[in-house]
């Protein structure tokens, strides 16, 4: 299974960073047992382990060193005796085809090494959690290091908040990671941001990552595209497969965090400016994303953004207080990167300025332009040309702008002219609120 291939690959890392000789079984009970289990809260949940039966007894046997170090001598004996299932080998088949998770039964005596079912257990733990009950499995020597380096100080501040629920190491893995690349982390301080907790009747328990900030902190630091393991495992395991992460896709959007902050800057009607990955949603679920082929830009779409593009049922929303909503910064900022046109980019930018200065000579007469109004609400190429020549006719000066827009817009792939119409609404929007304080 994958997760005893990315156990192996942390213990390889391991121990060519520290200079270790450790197989799966050595560092399983060595650096693994005392930091997962030699405590009486655990940070790892086992379904149907040695541990988690212990656990699940402490009411009637506390979890004393003694009783934990029979749990682990027991749980070594299973795993070195017995035939490997899905209760001890994370991620293999159930026990018999009747259970659950039997859909990987079959009667064929495949060998699996106990270094395989120890491994599985250490790739397990470094499963990223995202929102969705999902986890990923990334293999990447700076990913798999980072986690494994996080997993020290899991221990610690479970040690320091003693309300805190056990068991989320994966949830952990995804607050982590995003703290660990962030730009401004501070590997001497690490926990200087806290996580994020829910607190339920006294019980602090950790909140799962939106895997669109997992995403965003993955782009900081792999520049090029990598493969992530997508699954869940639970009393019913799921697994979604082998999906590309186009990372450098992804990154586009990263690298624009300064131009959000300088979009958004531009507002001095807005306050408590937030971050870029603090405000960003998506139009999708992770599941859904991958539906997409990848996770890519098209897979990032931010929610509610096709609210205001044209589509069969209408031209959209129109685009109102853009000096004060930071999402619209958002959607600015996607559509950019997709359309990836600087040349048309900048037609949307001056065609915005003419229209507006085309309705602020209307707004003198004590009108509003009806042609500038059916221009934004076009929903195909042909209808935004009849409305551009109708403007044209009635204001002959605007010929040369209008003529070279069109030009642009007409190289557009179709699929992308609801963007391009999306950001002309809004970039519009933003000139007239300009011209509207001026």
């Amino acid at each position: 299974m994958y997760t005893a291939y990315i156990g192996k690959r942390l213990i390889e890392l391991y121990n060519q960073r520290e200079q270790k000789e450790h197989t799966a079984a050595s560092f399983y009970q060595e650096v693994y047992y005392p930091l997962f289990f030699d405590d009486n809260r655990f940070l790892q949940h086992v379904n149907n382990s040695k541990f988690d039966q212990a656990y699940k007894q402490q009411k009637k046997k506390p979890l004393t060193a003694e009783v934990r170090a029979t749990a682990l001598s027991e749980q070594l004996t299973k795993i070195e005796t017995e035939f490997p299932d899905g209760s001890f080998y994370l991620g293999g088949a159930a026990a018999d085809p009747t259970a659950g998770t039997s859909g990987q039964v079959n009667n064929l005596a495949i060998e699996i090494p106990a270094e395989d079912v120890y491994a599985s257990w250490i790739g397990a733990a470094l499963g990223i959690g995202i929102n969705g009950g999902l986890n990923l499995l990334v293999d990447s020597d700076q990913v798999i290091l980072a986690l494994y380096d996080g997993w020290h100080w899991y221990r610690r501040y479970m040690k320091e908040t003693t309300s805190l629920k056990p068991h989320q190491i994966n949830t952990w893995n995804g607050w982590w990671l995003i703290n660990a690349f962030a730009p401004r982390f501070d590997p001497l301080y690490p926990l200087r941001k806290q996580p994020e907790t829910n607190n339920a009747d006294g019980v602090l328990s950790l909140k799962t990552q939106p895997w669109i900030q997992v995403m965003f902190a993955l782009a900081q630091k792999l520049e090029k595209p990598t493969t992530a393991y997508v699954y869940s495992m639970s009393q019913m395991n799921t697994t979604l497969g082998f999906v590309q992460l186009q990372l450098n896709e992804v990154r586009k959007i990263v690298n624009k965090a300064d131009l959000y902050a300088q979009l958004a800057g531009e507002d001095t009607s807005i306050e408590n400016l937030k971050s870029l990955d603090e405000i960003y949603e998506t139009q999708f679920g992770f599941e859904r994303a991958c539906l997409q082929g990848s996770i890519g830009l098209r897979a990032i779409e931010p929610a509610k953004l096709r609210e205001y593009m044209p589509n069969f049922k209408g031209p959209g929303k129109p685009f109102k207080n853009v000096q004060e909503n930071q999402l619209y910064k958002i959607y600015e900022i996607w559509i950019i990167a997709m359309l990836n046109n600087e040349q048309l980019l900048q037609k949307a930018q001056e065609l915005a300025e003419a229209l507006t200065h085309l309705s602020k000579e209307e707004r003198g007469k004590n009108t509003k332009s009806q042609s500038i109004n059916s221009l934004l609400e076009s929903k195909h190429l042909r209808e935004l040309s009849l409305q551009v020549a109708k403007i044209i006719k009635e204001n002959p000066k605007s010929h040369q702008i209008m003529d070279d827009a069109i030009t642009e817009i007409a190289k557009l792939p179709r699929q992308n002219f609801p963007l391009f119409m999306a950001l002309l609404k809004l970039k519009y929007a933003v000139a007239d609120a300009k011209q509207t304080v001026k």
